[in-house]
């Protein structure tokens, strides 16, 4: 009697098939590196790989934003600087004027070119711009936001970006704050000051420069205040000079978060890694088994395929 043929068909069929999925599986796992080929190999451990590289993508879009607010920030905070030195030039030249008394006119004809070439030099500075983005513009970045006057002509809202959940910090800034300007005629107050210096100039009222006013609105209440010229000044320079230090805590804020943000990445692209990476050595391991395995498999299927129940009977 022989044993029937389907039968040892059938098991050899089925742990065949187990042999070659474990084959297929190891070697995909070696060759991929990953453990997790698809999401009902771990259920959970595959749902928490997804969140992670969601979490990762946010924390890329979070970077790239810093690199771009960064650029713009150190933009704007050196530009502050150099119009901050410069006004404080101004402003020793001013107090210089206001003790010399009566001056030839070659001598009023250069202290008005100098007055005129630092005023254009701080109008231009004001407009600075990073490609076709005027920094001191507002939302309206594409054109000067100063006109060769200093009167600003772009808009107090500002554009930010996101850098970190929660936090968002300019990409462009309302100049009308950041540049101290005099609301009441829309001017630049430190360019108004010296404009009214370079007329005083003209008009030989050089002397009376300690004792010339000029009405103030810095802080757009709708009410202007009359100052005498260094005064206004000064309350121009500090307008700026706070907005300056405002940036330079930006800067600080950001460097902090985009270090924090880094460390974050690295942290959940590793856990990512746990997760899902392969063992290459476990892999080789289990690999080897199975080709063992299946290579028995193989040789007891020669074995038992003539089998018969009178082999068996002596």
């Amino acid at each position: 009697m022989r044993i029937a043929d389907i039968s040892l068909f059938n098991i050899f069929t089925k742990y065949d098939n187990t042999r070659q999925k474990e084959l297929e599986r190891y070697n995909l796992e070696a060759a991929s590196g990953k453990k997790i080929l698809k999401p009902s190999d771990d259920i959970v451990n595959f749902a928490r790989g997804q969140r992670y590289r969601k979490m990762n993508r946010q924390l890329e879009t979070y970077l790239r934003n810093s690199t771009l607010v960064l650029n713009k920030l150190d933009t704007a905070e050196s530009t502050m600087g150099t119009i901050v030195n410069s006004a404080q030039a101004v402003r020793v030249k001013t107090v210089q004027v206001m003790n010399t008394g009566v001056i030839t006119e070659d001598q009023a004809q250069a202290l008005k070119d100098y007055f005129i070439k630092m005023k254009d030099y701080i109008v231009n500075q004001a407009n600075i711009s990073i490609g076709e983005t005027h920094l001191f513009g507002g939302v309206k970045s594409q054109t000067a936001p100063f006109t060769s006057d200093g009167i600003y002509q772009g808009e107090t809202t500002e554009t930010t970006a996101s850098v970190s959940k929660g936090v968002e910090l300019n990409t462009t800034f309302n100049g009308a704050e950041y540049m101290g300007v005099n609301y009441t005629n829309g001017k630049i107050l430190i360019v108004d000051v010296i404009d009214e210096i370079v007329n005083a100039i003209d008009t030989g009222n050089i002397e009376n420069l300690g004792d010339l006013t000029i009405n103030v609105d810095i802080d757009n209440s709708g009410t202007s205040t009359p100052m005498k010229l260094l005064d206004a000044f000064d309350t121009g320079l500090s307008k700026i000079m706070t907005h300056h230090s405002k940036i330079g805590s930006q800067i600080a804020t950001l460097n902090d978060l985009k270090s924090q943000n880094e460390s974050l990445k690295l942290k959940f692209t590793n856990l990512v890694s746990e997760i899902e990476d392969a063992d290459f050595s476990e892999v080789i391991s289990n690999l080897q088994k199975s080709q063992t395995a299946y290579q028995a498999l193989l040789g007891a299927i020669s074995g038992t395929k003539d089998l018969s129940l009178l082999n068996f009977i002596k």
